[in-house]
């Protein structure tokens, strides 16, 4: 059978297909020892570049399955200004797994966006944008890094980078100088080393030549990580140091469903401006993302110290199943909570002006909850949203309505 396998993979036919499968799973296409994409990223637009266009591309496992490139190079028609990244990984060992990994980056990003969030330059991001995207940042970065896996589930890294900071579109970075009178910068600096380590006991995973899955455990996970700033180091402006911890969590209920809940906290000790400290991950597209507030706007809340918690009960059908319709269509119900809870030291809010969409959590925390109905043709997850407070700031909804593509079984 294995035989007939690898003679399936000759056909040119059979070889096309396997081919758009990857490229609709990865973002790349195949071609030799390069692999061009992510194909999402080749046009995007937004109010600060226009029109985007990107070119992308990074060696395939044809080139080695030990060392990995990749890089790209993008334009936008109404900045006019090339943005580009150029680096690498690569494998000291396999068995521990040690990979060593260099880049180098000019591009804009948009600060407090979840890792879960559809890139800025994402075709989807700009379809299913909800409000202009003006709040970019043009950041460029210099980053040296180090991954170690100790034993299965539990990993540890370091790294060293350089990063410039410079608003674009309706941001601006605003102090006062040693004589009290407004002064606007035209970028900030960071030299930071950033430890890192994760635990989730027993955690299984589905594992390529570099990138892995997770395939999760029904134990907990830990992450923490520690960050110091270093001022006058390669240009430098700030000493700070700042401290995180996550912790996530999948819990079988039997015939109650599954609840899914995450625990972030964080302090930054010294004293730094409103983009280097905690900006709390807003969305401001149609698509629901699980980590962050999706009735809360980009830059909307700032804090030094904070904890926020989600929670999802996922019941599976549990009420659902008792209406016929719902039953035969096997819609299945989902509810959830979020909130955070921070604040905002005076000397950070005087470090630089807050813009007047910028605010604190000095009246409460912030919350939203949900109720939502997923496996909508197997693909397709629909949440009715509703923030609880903070009505009064600018561009806000107190209802909302998000989408998520989520293949259920």
């Amino acid at each position: 059978i294995y035989h007939m396998v690898d003679t399936m993979k000759t056909i040119p036919r059979f070889r096309t297909y396997i081919d758009i499968v990857n490229t609709v799973v990865t973002g790349y296409y195949p071609l030799g020892m390069v692999e061009l994409g992510p194909y999402f990223t080749t046009y995007s637009w937004n109010l600060v570049e226009g029109n985007r266009f990107r070119m992308g591309a990074r060696t395939s496992s044809k080139f080695s399955r030990r060392v990995e490139f990749e890089g790209y190079l993008a334009y936008g028609t109404l900045d006019q200004e090339f943005k580009y990244s150029l680096g690498g990984k690569g494998f000291i060992t396999k068995d521990p797994r040690l990979i060593l990994g260099l880049y180098y980056k000019r591009d804009v990003e948009q600060l407090g966006q979840s890792t879960n969030a559809f890139r800025q330059d994402n075709i989807l991001s700009s379809a299913f944008r909800r409000t202009p995207n003006n709040k970019l940042t043009m950041v460029r970065e210099y980053q040296v890094y180090l991954e170690r896996e100790w034993f299965m589930g539990l990993s540890s890294s370091a790294m060293f980078q350089v990063r410039d900071l410079s608003p674009r579109g309706s941001l601006s970075y605003v102090s006062l100088n040693d004589a009290g009178e407004p002064d606007t910068l035209s970028s900030i600096s960071t030299t930071e080393i950033v430890l890192g380590g994760r635990f989730m006991y027993k955690e299984k995973f589905v594992a390529g030549d570099f990138t892995r899955v997770s395939l999760g455990s029904r134990y907990p996970s830990l992450e923490v990580q520690l960050g110091q700033g270093m001022k006058g180091v390669i240009g430098g402006d700030y000493d700070y140091t700042r401290l995180l911890a996550r912790i996530q969590h999948r819990v079988q209920l039997g015939p109650l469903g599954f609840l899914r809940y995450t625990v972030n906290g964080g302090q930054i000790f010294g004293t730094l401006p409103y983009p280097l400290l905690a900006i709390h991950a807003g969305n401001e597209t149609f698509y629901y993302d699980d980590i962050a507030f999706n009735t809360m706007n980009f830059f909307e809340f700032i804090s030094d110290r904070f904890a926020s918690v989600f929670v999802e009960q996922h019941f599976e059908g549990l009420f659902f199943n008792r209406v016929p319709l719902f039953r035969r269509l096997k819609w299945r119900e989902v509810v959830g909570a979020k909130v955070v809870v921070g604040s905002l030291q005076q000397k950070n809010r005087d470090a630089m002006e807050l813009l007047p969409f910028m605010f604190d959590l000095s009246g409460g925390p912030f919350a939203e909850v949900s109720f939502g109905v997923e496996n909508i043709f197997k693909i397709l997850e629909v949440d009715m949203i509703r923030r609880l407070n903070y009505l009064d700031h600018p561009n806000v909804r107190d209802w909302a309505f998000r989408l998520k593509l989520n293949i259920t079984f």
